[in-house]
């Protein structure tokens, strides 16, 4: 996700700090580039800036991840379990930036952060991927290889031993009902304990219909969508970004995730297709598709979707709280529905 932050960063200021601290790390003389953002939008969770830098007369593209200035849409960021997250998966094959610089002395920028290299392509957009832009326009056969390659990513993720991730853990546990807690304290302390009352009847709602626990626990993205993946010119992933959420849940809560942010996208849009684009599996062929890939069947995937958009849902009133913080009451996203249309009538509310 992109990040709104509380203060603004000097970027003049953080361009030398950091040309030192590569000094100091590589032990020689190093030449950093101006920092611009690595998104058009400032980013929701994390500050990413990218930059190249000279070092012993090599010079690579790099991005830079802070916490937001002053705060930021989650309560805590904890880079360190980024890194030991990111390097885990990159070992089993998930094509996340590596390797990772993990400084945790603030001294050097005011803050803790995180120096990955750059990894270039085309990151679809969450709301108009289907209608406009380069998935859109790239045609049936590249379209089929970013579904399936992310589609094999994720599979690849779900079978990384959960034991080699313990540090995931959250503070009631794992599995759902330890996530489905962490979610509903995360919106009364995104909202000042002011929770909406869609959310509160959402949230009443997954409880009464809550999942049986199973034993199928899986590494999990917590945020898996297009937006947050790169492809190559022809559609093979080759970055899998943002993991600051990364939990320990069944694989149903990401494949459930990208269902409800692809149904998202379709409602955003006005639009009634499904698939949502030629080389796209439609909506059961892709269930049944990642129920060969993963050995068993997908179970309670309703449930999953709505519980997808309500975390979504909470980000969403956070993300409206900071903007009205910082001034910024008129901004779009302020008057963004918390949910989809058909998550509340699924809720009730």
């Amino acid at each position: 996700m992109a990040g709104i932050a509380l203060t603004r960063r000097d970027l003049a200021a953080t361009r030398a700090q950091l040309q030192a601290w590569f000094a100091h790390r590589f032990t020689g003389e190093a030449v950093v580039s101006e920092l611009r953002p690595a998104n058009k939008a400032a980013g929701w969770s994390s500050e990413s800036l990218i930059f190249t830098a000279e070092v012993g007369g090599q010079t690579n593209e790099y991005v830079i991840r802070i916490p937001p200035a002053g705060g930021g849409i989650f309560p805590h960021y904890d880079l360190g379990t980024q890194t030991l997250t990111q390097e885990l998966l990159h070992e089993h094959g998930i094509p996340t930036p590596s390797p990772i610089l993990y400084e945790s002395d603030r001294e050097w920028i005011g803050s803790k952060f995180l120096v990955m290299p750059r990894i270039v392509g085309h990151t679809p957009s969450d709301i108009t991927y289907a209608t406009r832009g380069w998935l859109h326009d790239a045609g049936p056969v590249v379209q089929r290889r970013v579904h399936d390659s992310f589609l094999q990513t994720l599979a690849r993720l779900h079978r990384v031993p959960v034991s080699e991730a313990t540090w995931l853990e959250r503070p009631a546990g794992i599995g759902v009902v330890a996530e489905l807690k962490w979610w509903r304290e995360y919106a009364k302390l995104g909202t000042g304990n002011k929770v909406p009352e869609v959310m509160t009847t959402a949230f009443d709602w997954l409880i009464g219909h809550l999942p049986d626990e199973t034993g199928d626990l899986s590494v999990c993205w917590n945020d898996a969508r297009l937006s947050n993946a790169i492809f190559d010119d022809m559609g093979q992933i080759v970055g899998a970004l943002d993991w600051e959420q990364a939990c320990l849940c069944p694989a149903e809560t990401d494949f459930a995730w990208w269902l409800a942010t692809r149904r998202q996208m379709l409602e955003v849009n006005g639009l009634d297709l499904d698939p949502e684009l030629e080389g796209f599996d439609s909506r059961e062929q892709a269930i049944r598709r990642y129920e060969e890939m993963i050995g068993r069947p997908l179970v309670d995937l309703h449930w999953y979707e709505v519980f997808a958009m309500v975390r979504m849902g909470c980000c969403i009133l956070r993300t409206q709280e900071l903007l009205r913080s910082i001034g910024q009451g008129d901004h779009f996203l302020t008057r963004a529905p918390i949910l989809p249309t058909w998550t509340t009538a699924a809720v009730g509310a």
